[in-house]
């Protein structure tokens, strides 16, 4: 019975713990050929870190978690490419965001 309760409690400590996560996602590179080679938040007047520990390929994904559901809705993100540059966009973070999927030019979202 003892381990019954304990292992009940660890699933729901585990539950809540997803649920707090609402701001995990995928990101995809949908483009022709390009690579992307970072991606970025920007929070409290500055860029974060880079969230890439490696380059995602023309039709390769990773994905991605705010590891929070707190803090503002729209928060601006930027995505460097190899050989490019970078380019900044706008999303509200709190409309459900599953996937972000990178093209040749801008992006879309479900």
């Amino acid at each position: 019975m003892r381990y019954r309760l304990l292992v009940s409690l660890a699933a729901l400590l585990t539950a809540s713990a997803a649920a707090a996560s609402d701001y995990a996602f995928t990101l995809h590179n949908r483009s022709s050929g390009w690579v992307i080679s970072g991606f970025q938040t920007f929070q409290d007047g500055r860029w974060s870190r880079n969230w890439l520990d490696s380059r995602i390929r023309a039709g390769e994904s990773v994905a991605m978690d705010w590891h929070s559901n707190e803090g503002s809705c729209v928060v601006p993100f930027r995505v460097q490419w190899v050989d490019y540059g970078s380019e900044e966009f706008r999303i509200d973070w709190c409309k459900g965001v599953s996937n972000i999927y990178m093209r040749d030019k801008g992006f879309s979202w479900d």
